[in-house]
């Protein structure tokens, strides 16, 4: 280590000195202390005489539910520390949010797809789906048509500034079997002839169905 800050010769530890110009005094910072009013005269090779040195540090931060890109949290007293034994700053830390391979945020809700067979799209059915906080029921309607989306409310984000959550919304996509086997292409034919649909025109059953859902 160095030796201890002195009083500065040149400024007498005022950290100024006053020039005379005519009628006028003028203070100016002393350049010998650069102010301080004390100088060292071995400072510590380490520091410089600065007092403080850079050095990494691993913190834990709290992170508070809401936060989203770009936000910034403040934590108390852990940026540069002062000169002089002066206080420390304040560290700043600007969130960056990984994409979810499922999920995607808006403001405060949630957006996801769901899958469904096009039975339970005709015919209607209560499925689960996923949420961010676990599954969740969803009733699905009969007669649901590709792309609807459903609302899960309060199923969202939490609120940054103050009680309650956004909402989740849930797109419907109609899946198609690739194939059939005989007993469902048969059920779909009745199905087809029922609807005045005849599907001997040139076109396979699966055809029907997809423009039936709206494919």
């Amino acid at each position: 280590p160095g030796t201890s800050p002195v009083t500065c010769t040149g400024c007498n530890g005022r950290g100024q000195i006053r020039y005379s110009q005519g009628f006028f005094a003028v203070a100016r910072t002393c350049p010998q202390c650069g102010g301080a009013g004390k100088v060292i005269k071995d400072p510590c090779v380490t520091c410089g005489g600065a007092g403080r040195i850079r050095e990494d540090k691993k913190l834990s931060v709290k992170i508070p539910p809401g936060v989203d890109e770009g936000s910034r949290l403040r934590v108390p007293a852990e940026g540069e520390s002062g000169y002089n034994g002066g206080p420390p700053g304040d560290l700043y830390v600007f969130i960056a949010v990984e994409e979810h391979p499922k999920f995607t945020r808006r403001d405060y809700d949630i957006h996801s797809e769901q899958a469904i067979s096009f039975t339970q799209a005709a015919l209607g059915a209560e499925i689960k789906t996923e949420t961010i906080d676990g599954e969740e029921a969803l009733r699905i309607p009969a007669g649901t048509q590709p792309n609807q989306v459903f609302r899960l409310r309060g199923k969202g984000v939490q609120f940054l500034q103050g009680p309650g959550r956004g909402d989740h919304y849930v797109h419907v996509n109609v899946r198609i079997p690739s194939t059939l086997s005989d007993e469902q292409r048969r059920l779909l034919e009745e199905f087809a002839a029922q609807e005045g649909e005849n599907p001997a025109d040139g076109r396979g059953v699966l055809d029907k169905v997809k423009d039936f859902f709206g494919g």
